[in-house]
């Protein structure tokens, strides 16, 4: 890994502990404030509606030349927010602070993606760096999950909150570092080479089907994610499991994700980044249908990690998808990044929905047969369908070079 690849991802890991010892804290958090489950429910699925808001209306002001500036006020804006959580008292004041956190973390996340992206090295391999990035942001994940519980135990919420909140003065800090004179010189061409693009182009770039195979991937990679994340709980709890065995359970998968991700770029490079997105999501599938034949912690927790294995693989794999099959001629790179991220936040909000009308119509156990085949089944059809959009053009070109 270049020195220079690493201080770009140091960033990364603050904002991802940052908002991921919040995340862990807060469905306790509001239980402590009296309120009922159903208004938990709807209260924490206002971050990920106000990250989707925010993803589109950033990536089209992302210019690499403001990148440092949007970036350090999305992260201070999360920071602001973070440090207000401790001081909600009712459902109100958490909804706006949770909504506006949201929205912030949406922005930084979609920019920072974009950013980092545009100012890597020249001689940095881009699949091993995309690795590198996702893999960055399991670690960040599994270490704030961590150390956000730690704290809690010890010295309660709202300092808990606030530490965090400070966490925001580090990229901030390391944002300015980020400096080389080939580096900014390459971003200040594709800048030039962007600004071309009308806002009607852009808008058409929606539209692009190279763009459409990664966020059909995208999507229903997280649907699946989401769909097993939060009914392994409720499978463990069925079969005769305790806390801790779920814990581990769930740690075990975030680990497998954050040791994986890094190394994937490798096989990625072997294997090619369409093979794997297009079987990756089929063989997370069938693990995760195996999991109702099991009962044991032993046999559950392999082939648990086994899914979370391929996640890894189709996340590299796909973010390597959007750098090199993506025109960022056509499509501008903070456009680029904000439909991705977005596609990935409709899944998140989309896989618990599914698997609760599934459980509902069937079981617990029926979420990861049905919800596991269905969602094969649809990611399938739709990048048949994203393929066969790839190959018009060149038909309709046939007749005119005749």
């Amino acid at each position: 890994m270049n020195l220079n690849t690493l201080k770009l991802l140091l960033p990364v890991v603050a904002v991802t502990i940052q908002n991921n010892s919040a995340s862990t804290l807060i469905p306790p958090f509001l239980q402590d404030l009296h309120m009922p489950v159903a208004a938990i429910g709807t209260l924490i699925s206002l971050n990920p509606i106000f990250a989707l808001l925010s993803r589109l209306p950033v990536g089209m002001a992302y210019r690499p030349s403001r990148a440092r500036l949007l970036i350090g006020i999305a992260v201070m804006a999360m920071g602001i927010t973070n440090f207000f959580y401790g001081f909600a008292t009712n459902s109100l004041s958490f909804a706006i602070i949770h909504s506006l956190n949201g929205f912030a973390y949406g922005a930084a996340t979609t920019l920072y993606m974009a950013f980092y992206v545009d100012f890597l090295p020249p001689d940095e391999n881009r699949n091993h760096a995309m690795g590198y990035y996702v893999g960055t942001l399991a670690l960040g994940y599994s270490t704030g999950n961590f150390f956000g519980g730690l704290i809690a135990d010890h010295f309660g919420y709202r300092l808990t909150f606030q530490l965090a909140a400070y966490l925001s003065l580090i990229p901030c800090f390391l944002l300015w570092l980020f400096s080389g004179r080939n580096t900014v010189s390459e971003a200040a061409l594709k800048e030039k080479k962007r600004a071309s693009l009308t806002s009607r182009e852009s808008w058409q770039a929606l539209l692009e089907p190279e763009l459409a195979i990664v966020v059909i991937t995208a999507f229903f990679l997280n649907v699946i994610h989401q769909m097993g994340g939060v009914f392994i709980s409720l499978y463990g709890l069925a079969v005769g499991m305790n806390l801790t065995q779920i814990g581990t359970i769930r740690a075990a998968y975030a680990g497998c994700n954050a040791v994986t991700r890094p190394i994937s770029g490798h096989v990625v490079n072997k294997l090619g980044h369409r093979r794997l997105s297009y079987a990756g999501i089929p063989l997370q599938s069938a693990f995760l249908m195996l999991v109702p034949l099991f009962t044991g912690f032993g046999a559950v927790i392999a082939v648990y990690v086994l899914s979370g294995f391929m996640r890894a693989v189709v996340i590299v794999a796909n973010a390597v998808g959007l750098v090199q099959d993506v025109d960022e001629n056509k499509v501008q790179r903070g456009l680029a990044s904000a439909i991705y991220n977005a596609a990935g936040d409709l899944g998140n909000i989309s896989g618990p929905a599914a698997g609760g009308l599934i459980a509902q119509a069937t079981s617990i156990a029926g979420v990861f047969v049905v919800g596991s085949l269905g969602t094969s089944v649809l990611f399938a059809l739709g990048i048949f369908a994203a393929r066969r959009l790839c190959r018009a053009p060149a038909v309709f070109r046939e007749p005119a070079a005749q």
